[in-house]
């Protein structure tokens, strides 16, 4: 069922705003508390007119004024109406650079607009000796103090490990403060003081989650700049020729698509949010990997895919496992076209969460490492999780025996404490200077993790049986004991199980395939139903007492939640689902604001009173300085909920001197985030 037909399923229920202008024949019966807008009318997808309008804002689940700060930044509007209006020329698009900000790792792409472009790997990152060449580098970031209470930004990258490594002085390397896994704070927060948070930023530096992010953001998005400023040169290039894609997972909401969105602007890489394509990584991944069989076709002739062949796409990186499920719709030497078929899934079960594990595993093995990295030596954690990566990429790897066990050689300083510490509890340690790492030790440390992926995998297919091709692919899809597994498991339920040459670089050369060819993804499967707030009439049988409100000597239920889109429905990418019709309510009023609500449940009935109902933010639009009563202005709203990030458009309706039609221009729009 289509989002149109989905949404004409439903009788329109007429609603209008509280204290709003009356607009000519529009019905009065149900009423958004607090609005900030007052609808006119509203366009379903099928051209029909409805006089089903939303309300906006309202007062009981107002979210904090926090979450407008700053937006004045972000999309610059002039009081002068003219000005705000203005239509500007779009700059000419000559690069695509895709990006890849990483948990673990981070890296980019790019490629020139052109008939058949070439995309480019960044592979020149700085190395130390030993250091293996990768297609990303560190996402970690180095500050030293710059005065009382401040930190600035030193260095990134490799070169941020590295620097921290050599000041091995004191807490915190003594220097300053390393930073890692920072992506993960753009995960919603479980509780209001969420300890990955503490993990990631730990008192007391002056730094958050969106400055941390946005230094990140600058460093590497000004290297791939310089990068393309050498191939075209320092006089004629400009950052405005740049189309930006950002690779995110497909797990993530709204408010975490969004806030990435803004953190380009932040970092100065981009003017406004619309300049910046979100790419769900899956996706991404899924187009690379199939152009890469296009093009190994003559040679495996049995891995081919054509039309109405199932994929299953599973994207395991540093932090985040993204799974999803598409049926291939479209096929050739230019053409890819897909659509998914299940709601996309996955979890925080990447890499890094072995990386735990085996600290936990060495943490208890020698009881007094965590003592030495406090006190003693904080820069060794960096050194010891260095030699850990080695021997977990080697992990399950044809050079290894089923017997052979490794061994990390431990801190000159740790290795007296922890022949020390075994004594005073009674215990010998034959040797004191390495920790030794059986194969059923490597076990224990991987398989947790591991196993969680299997499930989040067997679980898709539970839905959807008949997958031709599996793409395993991702940071974490390099190793060779994780891949071991997946076939072991699914060898007999999947025909082909594919992880592609430089799985790190799937998604990041994916990323910059799919800004090359938009009309990749047709639609996507709804996550969660989406709607806003609004009054509709009271009913005794089943609204609380504490939702009546009397308006007009009628009783109305407030924070009734009005559905846009059904979870679970299939959304196509490009059809508009919602159109409505706004103008402002009262003299003096700057802003139109529209809240969005999601939820679990297919039907909720409140936007209140369920753990269910999440506030997703909102969106905004500046209003022009000192419009009159008599010509208020007119906006339609237009959402797309098939998109990477939800997305609301606007258009305002100006009126023509000399009796000439009115014609309608854009407007900009910002979003509010509940982040």
């Amino acid at each position: 069922m289509g989002c149109a037909d989905f949404l004409g399923c439903f009788k329109p229920q007429p609603l209008i705003t509280e204290a709003a202008r009356t607009v000519p024949n529009q019905p009065k019966e149900a009423i958004p508390t607090r609005a900030s807008g007052a609808p006119s009318n509203e366009t379903r997808t099928n051209g029909s007119k409805s006089s089903h309008a939303v309300g906006l804002r309202n007062s009981i689940t107002k979210p904090p004024t926090s979450t407008l700060r700053n937006y004045n930044a972000i999309v610059e509007v002039s009081d002068n109406a003219s000005e705000y209006y203005k239509e500007k020329p779009q700059p000419r698009i000559d690069w695509v650079i895709g990006l890849d900000f990483g948990t673990t790792y981070s890296g980019f792409a790019y490629a020139r607009m052109e008939e058949d472009p070439q995309i480019h790997v960044y592979y020149e990152w700085p190395l130390k000796e030993n250091e293996r060449h990768y297609c990303k580098t560190l996402t970690g970031l180095y500050y030293k103090r710059a005065g009382p209470g401040r930190l600035e930004c030193a260095s990134w990258g490799y070169s941020a490990r590295t620097e921290h490594m050599d000041h091995k002085s004191g807490p915190n390397g003594g220097q300053g403060h390393y930073l890692t896994k920072f992506k993960l704070l753009l995960k919603p927060a479980s509780k209001k003081n969420d300890p990955v948070h503490a993990a990631v930023i730990p008192p007391p530096p002056p730094l958050t989650r969106d400055t941390v992010i946005t230094d990140y953001l600058k460093c590497i998005g000004g290297l791939a700049l310089s990068v393309l400023r050498s191939h075209v040169g320092e006089t004629i290039f400009s950052k405005d020729s740049v189309k930006w894609c950002v690779t995110v997972p497909s797990i993530w909401d709204n408010n975490a698509k969004q806030k990435m969105k803004e953190c380009m602007v932040n970092a100065g890489l981009v003017d406004c949010v619309e300049a910046v394509q979100v790419v769900l990584e899956p996706e991404a991944a899924s187009l690379h990997c199939h152009e890469i069989l296009r093009r190994d076709h003559q040679h495996k002739k049995d891995v081919s895919l054509n039309v109405r062949d199932k994929i299953l796409v599973v994207d395991v990186g540093g932090g985040t496992v993204d799974i999803v499920v598409q049926e291939l719709i479209a096929s050739g030497d230019h053409e890819f076209k897909v659509r998914e078929l299940t709601e996309s899934s996955g979890g925080l079960c990447g890499g890094t969460f072995v990386d735990e594990r085996f600290m936990r595993f060495i943490s208890k093995k020698v009881g007094c490492l965590e003592e030495f990295l406090r006190k003693d030596s904080p820069s060794y954690l960096t050194k010891l999780l260095l030699d850990w990566e080695q021997i977990k990429c080697a992990f399950g790897s044809e050079m290894m025996s089923s017997s052979e066990t490794m061994n990390i050689r431990l801190h000159y300083k740790l290795s007296p404490k922890w022949e020390a510490f075994e004594k005073e509890h009674g215990r010998a340690i034959e040797d004191s200077s390495v920790v030794e790492l059986t194969q059923q030790d490597l076990k224990s440390i991987f398989d947790p993790v591991v196993d969680e992926i299997l499930e989040l995998i067997a679980a898709q297919l539970k839905q959807v049986p008949d997958i031709k091709v599996m793409f395993v692919v991702g940071g974490f899809a390099g190793s060779p004991y994780l891949m071991q597994r997946i076939r072991a498991r699914f060898k007999g339920r999947v025909k082909h199980i594919v992880s592609p040459p430089s799985p790190g670089s799937a998604i990041v050369q994916g990323a910059v395939s799919l800004a090359l060819n938009p009309e990749a993804i047709v639609s996507r499967v709804a996550k969660k139903t989406y709607g806003t707030s609004v009054m509709r009439p009271f009913d005794s049988k089943l609204d609380p007492p504490e939702l009546l409100k009397v308006t007009d000597g009628k009783k109305y239920c407030k924070n009734r939640f009005d559905v846009f889109v059904k979870k679970g429905t299939d959304v196509e990418v490009n059809k508009l689902c919602v159109a409505k019709g706004y103008v402002p309510h009262s003299h003096g009023q700057r802003q139109i604001m529209f809240d969005l609500y999601s939820s679990t449940e297919q039907e909720p009935r409140y936007t209140v009173t369920s753990d269910t109902v999440t506030y997703e933010g909102g969106f905004v639009v500046d209003l022009p300085k000192n419009w009159s009563k008599d010509d208020a202005p007119e906006y339609e709203f237009s959402m797309y909920f098939g998109r990477s990030v939800i997305e609301l458009k606007a258009e305002r309706k100006i009126s023509e001197k000399g009796g000439q039609e009115a014609r309608t221009m854009s407007v900009p729009v910002k979003y509010a985030s509940s982040l």
